[in-house]
């Protein structure tokens, strides 16, 4: 009697566990390289450099200092100008762009120190010889107006020179009103800047952004930081994934470990995973680097004496915290995925560059958009700018930035939103079937063709 063959049971076996499969595949990509001494090491070399990038001010200030300051000395000569230019060009230089001191101010030690000199001669040697870093010489042109030499050894473009020369033009300005008879008392108001607001011309429209231009100056850097934010995380860490998928499939890892779970599953464990572990890099980061900014007037008070106030920028608000992180973790899932997916079809980690370039263009094109239309260049209202907001591949930047200018509705946010969601799945599937081909193609060019058969073989 011939035995019955069972039939073949359905690959149901591991099917069914979808969610299991990826959270075991999620925690042993998490636990495996939250071990490895290059990812600490990294974490700790990052915060170093991202507080001292934050810092940075405070550092070259500090750095810059000695007891009694940068000592400059000036020759009036002939000139005879209509102030005291010794006396207004230390007070420029030391109270940035005052010509008297801010009353109630806390006394400081001074950057500059600021002498008179009669000999030209001797007040070059002492810039020579370095006891001094400046010698500024002032005299009369044609038309009567002051002209200043400046002696220095310093670079004609370093700060310090900047400084001076900006406290020249102060100094000429008020030669120039007090020699038309121009008081002293009405010198100071003339520079005041006018209200000035930003008003809709449709009597019927509401006004969009902030009105006072300071307000939606500082709208403007809160929303290109956040952009830069989101455009270094999808870069960085999208190449971290794609190189974390070419190594394992270099090593053969991925081979057995698909009689185990799907592709589906293995692509989107390592995606969560990887991605956890890099965003919580990042966080790790980006807290202290955030804290130093915020308080970064009170630090420098602190190292280099005086008083400081701190606070979140006008334009960081907690909405658009919110906006900022779903749009961070939406993005980076997204690119994330499509990394894994290209990086699945190379043979080796060198090819990986290549393979996700088309990806990367992708990314710079939305950034480089979205600072285009915060600078003005393309408008924020643009029919073509207003639909690539919604676009999954731009939407982070794009939608992120409309929103900090006031120029997109939280219902617009909710949609680009919901797309991205939505995106994301099919993202996932589309990245499974290149994945489950591509784990198994060896010795194949990283070409748009090879993906294409990736896919149709997927």
């Amino acid at each position: 009697m011939t035995a019955q063959r069972s039939p073949t049971p359905p690959r149901r076996g591991y099917a069914g566990r979808t969610v299991p499969n990826i959270v075991a595949v999620a925690r042993r990509e998490f636990t495996w390289r939250l071990s490895t001494r290059a990812y600490r090491y990294s974490t700790v070399l990052l915060v170093i450099a991202g507080l001292a990038l934050a810092l940075a001010p405070t550092i070259l200030s500090f750095l810059d200092r000695d007891g009694t300051g940068d000592r400059v000395e000036v020759l009036v000569g002939d000139a005879h100008p209509a102030l005291d230019a010794v006396t207004a060009l230390g007070a420029i230089l030391n109270t940035q762009g005052s010509l008297v001191p801010v009353p109630g101010e806390k006394e400081t030690a001074p950057q500059f120190v600021v002498v008179a000199a009669t000999d030209v001669a001797a007040a070059r040697a002492n810039v020579v010889g370095g006891s001094s870093v400046a010698v500024l010489a002032l005299g009369r042109s044609a038309n009567g107006d002051l002209k200043f030499d400046l002696y220095t050894t310093d670079n004609p473009l370093s700060r310090r020179n900047q400084l001076i020369r900006q406290a020249a033009v102060a100094i000429t300005i008020q030669d120039r009103l007090t020699r038309a008879g121009v008081p002293p008392v009405d010198q100071a108001t003339l520079f005041n800047p006018p209200e000035f607001a930003v008003l809709p011309a449709d009597p019927a429209a509401a006004p969009t952004g902030p009105q006072d231009p300071n307000e939606a100056a500082s709208s403007f850097f809160v929303g290109f930081g956040l952009s830069i934010a989101i455009f270094m995380a999808i870069i960085l860490y999208g190449q971290w994934i794609a190189f974390s998928v070419a190594e394992e499939k270099n090593s053969r890892v991925m081979e057995v470990v698909l009689a185990a779970a799907t592709p589906f599953q293995l692509l989107a464990g390592k995606v969560i995973g990887v991605g956890a572990l890099a965003l919580a890099q990042y966080v790790i980061v980006a807290i202290p680097m955030i804290l130093a900014v915020l308080f970064q007037s009170q630090i420098a008070s602190l190292v280099l004496g005086g008083s400081g106030s701190g606070g979140l920028p006008s334009g960081l608000t907690i909405d658009m915290l919110a906006v900022f992180g779903v749009m961070l973790i939406l993005g980076f899932g997204l690119y994330a995925t499509l990394f894994a997916a290209a990086a699945s079809v190379v043979s080796r980690q060198d090819d990986v560059n290549s393979i996700i370039a088309p990806l990367t263009m992708i990314s710079v094109a939305g950034y480089l958009v979205a600072t285009y239309v915060g600078t003005g260049v393309l408008p924020i209202d643009a029919p073509i700018v207003v639909a690539l907001s919604f676009i999954p591949l731009f939407s982070p930047y794009l939608m992120l930035t409309r929103y900090g200018l006031g120029a997109a509705t939280p219902v617009e946010v909710l949609v680009a939103i919901a797309l991205l969601v939505v995106t994301i799945p099919l993202a996932l599937w589309l990245a499974a079937r290149i994945y489950r081909a591509g784990v198994l193609l060896y010795g194949q060019p990283p070409t748009p063709r090879t993906l294409w058969r990736a896919l149709r073989a997927g």
